[in-house]
């Protein structure tokens, strides 16, 4: 895989597998009421967190690899490594919280709730 694809996956994952998430529990919350089963919601959500953070891990590989300056107004590789990388880490951390927020009402409530 290039390091141009590496770079846009570790930017566009985290927000990607959050609404995948989000569009999975939509689809689990009928089941988990009916059936007054909700870890099929706690499954969607470990592995959203898992495939975030594998995410934020491959951009701070790509960040570290890059230089761990912070990206200037030079241009080039380099620097648009640097650039990507540090958004695919913060992009990363932001939607790790997002997707850990977003399951505290499966923890909070009932399946039906």
């Amino acid at each position: 895989m290039s390091r141009d694809t590496q770079l846009w996956i570790a930017v566009l994952a985290g927000p990607t597998v959050w609404f995948a998430d989000l569009l999975a529990s939509y689809a689990l919350a009928p089941c988990a009421c009916a059936l007054g089963w909700k870890p099929a919601l706690f499954a969607v959500t470990i592995a959203a967190l898992a495939a975030t953070a594998a995410a934020g891990l491959l951009a701070y590989r790509i960040w570290r690899q890059a230089g761990l300056e912070m990206p200037g107004e030079t241009g080039g590789t380099a620097a648009r490594a640097r650039s990507l990388g540090l958004a695919g880490v913060l992009m990363s951390g932001l939607f790790l919280i997002v997707i850990a927020a977003q399951a505290v009402p499966n923890l909070m409530l009932r399946g039906c709730e």
